[in-house]
Order: C-alpha cells, then sequence, then structure tokens
C-alpha cells in the first residue's frame, strides 16, 4: 500500500481494516510477553496454575471445564472433564487446588455459569441490593488423580471476587480462604475448613479491615500458610499500601488483623512452603523506578522468609512488562522439583520455571521510563479534560485512532493533551504551550463535565456551576479563533453522558441533582451545555461529533448499559473510547481532505 500522509481516501476495504484494528486494540492485552528474569526460562505450555504433582509424579492443573495432566513435564497434556453437565458449571481463573497427604484432590472456585448482577452493574447504588450480586464459590474432589470428580460442593451464593489459596494443616484439616460481598459494598475474607478431606465445610470468621466501598475494596485476595508451631498465617491485599496479616490456632477463629510492613500494590499475595523449609512470597510490590505507585502491577517479586513469616529476605523481581498497562499478576507459585519454580499469572501471560539457586546470580535491570516525546508539526491533537486524559489500563480515544491511522499507513501522529479535571477557563490558559506551540493541523475539543459541576458537597454548598455556560461558550469561542488563527482545523465533541455512581451520589446526590433518576446527575446542568455546543458548532460551521447522542444506540449495538461504557459513572470506559473512535475517524479525514 502506498503511504497516505495527507487527505487519504477511506474505502469500504480499508474502513474494515480500520475497524479489525480497533477490535484488536480493544482485546489485545499489552502483558502478554513479559520480561523474565535472566536465568529463567518459559515454560513449554500456556496452562496457568495452580498445579499439584500426581502419585505419579506428573502434572495436574485444570482449566474452566477440564482436568489436565501431563507425565512429560508439561509437554503434552491428557483432558478429562470436571463435571457430568458441563452446562451448569464454569470453573473462574481465579482459583485453589491441593493434593492432600492422603492423595484426595480439591479444586475451588467461583461459579461463572451462575454469575448474576443487576442490569447495568450499579455497585454500591440505592436501586440495587448487595444480596442480587451472585457469584457462588464451590469446591470439587478427585479420589483418582484428577480422572474422574465427585458433583461439586456449595460453600456459598454471595459474589466472591477472588479463590486462590487452599492447605492442609500437620491435623488434616482443610483450609480455604475465601472472600464474600458484604452489605457495606465491599468484599471481605471468609475462612472455610474441612475436617473430612473436602466432602463438608464450616464457615469461620469473616475479616474485614473496614475500609472501600466499590467492588475491589476491602481486605481481601488472601493467602494462608502453616507456620512450624501450627499456627496459621494470613496475608491479606487492601488498599492501604501495604499487605494486611492475621493469625489462626485452627482455620476458623482469627486474630490480630494489623497492616504489616510489606509494601504491595491494590493485588493478591501467594505464598507457599518449598521443600528447603522457607516461606516464598510471590506479590506485586511497588516497582522499583516508581515506589510511590500503588496501582502498577508491572513487577511481580518474590521474597523468601526462614523465620517463619518473621522477615522476609530482599525481594527479587522475577518477571515484568513495564508496556503500557502492562501486568504481570495475579501469580501462582509451584514447586516442581525441590528449588524448581513454576510461576504463572492469571494476569499477563506468564509462564516460567527457575531455580531458586539462580535468582541471586542476575536480575531485570531497574526500568528507566523513556523521556517525553516532543510533538512534531501537523500533529492531531486530542484537547480535553479527564475523559480524554490517559486513564490507567483503559485505551483512551487518542490511543485508538492513532493505531487506526497507522493501520493504514498514514504518517500523521495523535497526541493526548488531556488534563484531569480541567475546565475550559484552565484550557484557555494552556492551549498554547500545550497545543499551539507545536503547529497542530487538527485539533479536538471536549469539556464541559468540570465547566457544569455545581459542588454541592462543599461547605457551604456551591449552588452556580464551576464556569458559567456563558463563559463556558465564551471560552470555546477564544480557543476555536485561536486554533483558526494559528492555522488548524477544530473538531468540537460533546460530552459523554453521566450516572449515578455510589461515591457521585454520595457527593452530589441532592438539588439540583436528582439522585433517584436514572439521569439525575447530568440533567441539572451537563445537557444544557451540551446544546449550547452544538449552537456554536453551528453557528461557526465547526464540525461537531455528538458524543452524547451516540451513547444509547451504541450501547443498544452492544447490548449493554450506558452505565456500563462507564468506569465510574463519569469517565468512559474501553467501550466509552471505543465509540469515540469510531466517530473521530470518519471526521479527522474530513479536515485533512
Amino acid at each position: 500500500m502506498a503511504k497516505a500522509t495527507e487527505g487519504f481516501t477511506i474505502t469500504p476495504n480499508i474502513m474494515k481494516t480500520l475497524l479489525t484494528a480497533l477490535l484488536l486494540v480493544s482485546s489485545a492485552t499489552a502483558a502478554d510477553n513479559p520480561t523474565l528474569h535472566p536465568k529463567a526460562s518459559a515454560l513449554p505450555h500456556t496452562h496457568q496454575g495452580p498445579f499439584v504433582t500426581t502419585a505419579d509424579g506428573g502434572v495436574l492443573c485444570i482449566d474452566n471445564k477440564n482436568a489436565l495432566r501431563s507425565t512429560d513435564e508439561g509437554r503434552t497434556w491428557a483432558t478429562s472433564p470436571l463435571f457430568a453437565d458441563p452446562q451448569k458449571f464454569n470453573v473462574s481463573n481465579e482459583r485453589a487446588l491441593l493434593r492432600t497427604r492422603e492423595g484426595v484432590i480439591i479444586s475451588a472456585w467461583m461459579n461463572g455459569a451462575e454469575r448474576k448482577t443487576p442490569p447495568g452493574w450499579h455497585w454500591g447504588e440505592s436501586r440495587a441490593k448487595w444480596t442480587d450480586f451472585i457469584l457462588p464459590t464451590y469446591t470439587c474432589r478427585s479420589t483418582d488423580d484428577g480422572k474422574t470428580w465427585e458433583a461439586p460442593v456449595k460453600l456459598s451464593d454471595p459474589w466472591c471476587g477472588c479463590i486462590h489459596s487452599l492447605i492442609q494443616m500437620k491435623s488434616g484439616r482443610l483450609v480455604l480462604v475465601g472472600q464474600e460481598i458484604i452489605p457495606q459494598w465491599r468484599h471481605a475474607t471468609v475462612m472455610w475448613a474441612s475436617d473430612d478431606l473436602g466432602k463438608s465445610w464450616q464457615r469461620g470468621d469473616v475479616l474485614d479491615y473496614g475500609i472501600g466501598e466499590h467492588d475491589h475494596a476491602g481486605s481481601i485476595e488472601g493467602s494462608v500458610i502453616e507456620r512450624t508451631d501450627g499456627s496459621l498465617y494470613l496475608l491479606l491485599r487492601t488498599e492501604s499500601g501495604f499487605l494486611w496479616e492475621a493469625t489462626s490456632k485452627d482455620g476458623l477463629k482469627w486474630s490480630g488483623l494489623k497492616q504489616t510492613a510489606i509494601k504491595s500494590v491494590t493485588c493478591c499475595p501467594q505464598m507457599a512452603r518449598l521443600a528447603d523449609g522457607r516461606i516464598a512470597l510471590l506479590w506485586n510490590a511497588p516497582p522499583r523506578h516508581s515506589p510511590s505507585n500503588g496501582s502498577s502491577r508491572a513487577e511481580l517479586s518474590l521474597a523468601f522468609s526462614s523465620d517463619e513469616t518473621a522477615s522476609w529476605s530482599k525481594p527479587v523481581i522475577v518477571a515484568a512488562n513495564y508496556a503500557p498497562g502492562g501486568r504481570v499478576s495475579y501469580p501462582y507459585l509451584y514447586e516442581r522439583q525441590p528449588g524448581e519454580l513454576w510461576i504463572t499469572t492469571m494476569q499477563g501471560g506468564l509462564r516460567m520455571k527457575v531455580s531458586t539457586a539462580d535468582l541471586a546470580t542476575g536480575e531485570i535491570p531497574v526500568f528507566v521510563p523513556p523521556p517525553k516525546s516532543v510533538p512534531k508539526p501537523g500533529g492531531i491533537f486530542m484537547f480535553g479534560d479527564s475523559t480524554t486524559a490517559p486513564r490507567g489500563s483503559v485505551k483512551v480515544y487518542a490511543d485508538r485512532v492513532n493505531t487506526m491511522l497507522q493501520s493504514i499507513g498514514s504518517s500523521l501522529s495523535v497526541y493526548n493533551a488531556g488534563v484531569p479535571s480541567n475546565t475550559t477557563t484552565q484550557a484557555v490558559k494552556r492551549l498554547q504551550t500545550d497545543v499551539l506551540a507545536y503547529k497542530p493541523r487538527i485539533v479536538v475539543m471536549q469539556f464541559g463535565l468540570n465547566d457544569c459541576a455545581i459542588d454541592v458537597w462543599k461547605k457551604p454548598p456551591a449552588t452556580e456551576p464551576r464556569v458559567s455556560k456563558e463563559a463556558f461558550i465564551a471560552n470555546y469561542r477564544r480557543m476555536i479563533a485561536a486554533t483558526q488563527k494559528a492555522g488548524a482545523k477544530v473538531i468540537l465533541m460533546t460530552t459523554n453522558p453521566l450516572r449515578w455512581h455510589s461515591k457521585t451520589r454520595e457527593l452530589y446526590g441532592k438539588p439540583p441533582y436528582k439522585p433517584d433518576a436514572e439521569d439525575g446527575f447530568e440533567s441539572a446542568t451537563l445537557l444544557a451545555y451540551n446544546d449550547a455546543l452544538r449552537d456554536l458548532a453551528k453557528e461557526l460551521n465547526v464540525p461537531l461529533i455528538d458524543v452524547h447522542a451516540a451513547y444509547p444506540t451504541f450501547a443498544a449495538k452492544k447490548k449493554t448499559f450506558i452505565t456500563d461504557m462507564l468506569t465510574d459513572g463519569m469517565h468512559p470506559g474501553d467501550l466509552g473510547h471505543e465509540l469515540v473512535a469510531e466517530l473521530l475517524l470518519p471526521v479527522i479525514r474530513s479536515q485533512l481532505r
């Protein structure tokens, strides 16, 4: 294909290519090719842990419907069904697996086939009941090394976010770390114990550290180990920046829930007892290049305790992915042979093995972020607020449009000039330095959510928008005029819709907002601001993309709800940014002619 640099024509075949590229952007993950420790090697298979060793020395794991067995170190696998009626069960990616000393194999998992939520998610909202969120916890047994399996046993119905730790105590008791949604709209850890090798289970204590209200909040995703004195030690994920701990003598009653000194991002730990007696800990510590980062899962750390969890060795980074949105997280640790570790992850596609003796003989270099590139003249600038700016692992529309243009051979570059919390008043002040100084060819503008906000949560409550509608339009006039004077084309966009979320209803759920109406977070002011922008676009004959109006049709096309297109009722998720990219590309093409 000839390289397109100017007013390229989008034929039906090219449009098909663009939509395919957009789909790939939506579904691909940046963390499918992690960097391994220098002394590590890739496993010869793609199966995810947990793994157990069978009586014949083979390896066994499970997937969502089957047990998988290998007798040649994972090079080939044989399968057998987990369920007599596979339509009734779908094993979650987060799961636990144990082979007891008696030779019984027990699996524990959430059943995706019974997953139920209120239409549109609505976690924490007044119209939803916490009991309407259902993702049951099950266990299942095999007494012939995974060839056949007994009927699953249901432990509980409430929504469980993760299960990945199951051990057998010296006494023979099995201890399973579970979790459930609780009425406070977060998760809490729920402990289970069995004294008959998994035939029946007792429910133990609920461990709730009392913080958070969203669907990944709470003291959750725990891992348990038995210490040499017979006590149990539990580590839990929290949002505090540290793992939390608790201890028990019997697996049912727990005490001492408190913060540890182990720094951690918001992700789960995994502990295991090794053949040499040490306890190993896998978890996502804050990355070395960004130690204050509380959410990055770019590095997977491994440490050891030789004193029964009293202290831990200096962490070794066993795998990493530094690509945007890269993850190596939700780990499983399996000691295949004494000193030979198999490490796999649910997020990031990590499948590696490494010898513990080799860990100190090399390391993954500390990541050095590349310098921020200076935009080249003639680029396309996405100028907006937090709905434009980069946002965690979400693939924002600036990146999507850039990928789509590259897929058809365009040399045009797309730059993201979104700044969270920006109003048009702030945008006017930074237009020259952030955008016009780089001689753009096209500037896409999207503001309004922050301008129209009435901060009723303040003391005393605000009674007027942050920026009046008249000032909002005047600011837009100034930015359009300045951009056109600089020789660039302008594309305007209305905002995405707003929908209630537990936090926004808590802050804004009072007049003039209507907390009981589905559109009550936007009807007070936002609709009028978008109408005024539509009128301005007509008056100035500037192209306008009506993002707000396109949401209902796109949601229906995707067989979902507007709320599902927004991560928190305000910010677009991947589907929201997919919509904007689809709408933007044809308009950009028309402006380049």
